[in-house]
C-alpha cells in the first residue's frame, strides 16, 4: 500500500494507529472536473492524492472563482475535511483537474488520530500552516498586484512556450472575468509578447512578459 510512503511520518506513528489508518482507508476515483467537496456539505474526510491533480478554490458573492492552490500526486488535502478543524469556517470547494485517484481517511478516524497521535497531529498541523501560507500568498497577489502582472506571472509559471488553456480557465484561476482576461491578453498580443490562437497561448517574448511583473 502506497500510504506508508505518502505519510512522511509513517514510521513515527505507533503500530496501533498505523493499523487504524489501514483498516479505515478507502479509495475513490474521480473524473476530471468532478467537484469532490463543496463548502457547507458533509466532510469527505482527509484526502490523500494517490495520483492526479486537485484544485481548491473559493467563490465570490458574484459567482467568480479564485484558485487558492493546487495539489498533485502524494499531496494531502486538508480542506476536504475542514469540518474537523476547530473554529474554522471557510467557503472552500475542491475539484479535480485531471482524472484522480485518492485515499480517504474518514473524519471519525482522523479525529481519533489527531487526539491520540502527537506525530500525526504535528504532521497535519504543519501541512495546514503551509496551505494557509499558499492561500495568503494568493490573496496578497489579488489585493496588491494588478491583473496584468498576475496574468504574466501565471503564464510564466506554466513553464511552456505554448500553453493549451482557455481565457475562461485563466479567469477562474485568477478570480476575474473572461472578458477582462481576454482584453489584457489581446493587449499583450498587440505588443508582440504573446500570440493568441483558439485555446492556445504562445509566449513570444519571455523577457517582456517578465517586465510586466511588478
Amino acid at each position: 500500500m502506497d500510504i506508508e510512503n505518502i505519510i512522511k511520518v509513517w514510521e513515527k506513528i505507533d503500530l496501533k494507529h498505523q493499523n487504524m489508518i489501514k483498516k479505515a482507508l478507502t479509495i475513490k476515483i474521480y473524473k476530471a472536473n468532478d467537484i469532490i467537496y463543496q463548502s457547507g456539505f458533509e466532510c469527505l474526510g482527509l484526502t490523500i492524492i494517490k495520483k492526479g491533480t486537485l484544485r481548491a478554490y473559493m467563490n465570490s458573492y458574484n459567482g467568480k472563482e479564485i484558485t487558492l492552490y493546487k495539489l498533485s500526486d502524494n499531496d494531502i488535502c486538508l480542506f476536504s475535511n475542514s469540518c474537523s478543524i476547530k473554529d474554522l469556517t471557510l467557503n472552500i470547494n475542491i475539484m479535480t483537474i485531471t482524472d484522480t485517484e485518492v485515499y480517504i481517511i474518514p473524519t471519525n478516524i482522523y479525529n481519533i488520530l489527531m487526539g491520540e497521535s502527537n506525530e500525526f497531529a504535528n504532521y497535519i498541523n504543519n501541512i495546514l500552516t503551509n496551505r494557509f501560507k499558499e492561500a495568503m500568498w494568493t490573496f496578497e497577489q489579488t489585493i496588491f498586484y494588478n491583473l496584468e502582472s498576475r496574468i504574466a506571472t501565471y503564464l510564466l509559471e506554466q513553464n511552456k512556450n505554448v500553453i493549451n488553456i482557455t481565457h475562461e480557465k485563466i479567469a477562474n484561476e485568477l478570480g476575474s472575468s473572461r472578458e477582462v482576461i481576454s482584453r489584457i491578453l489581446k493587449k499583450m498580443e498587440t505588443n508582440n509578447i504573446i500570440k493568441l490562437d483558439r485555446n492556445n497561448i504562445t509566449i513570444l517574448n519571455k523577457n517582456k512578459l517578465q517586465d510586466l511583473i511588478q
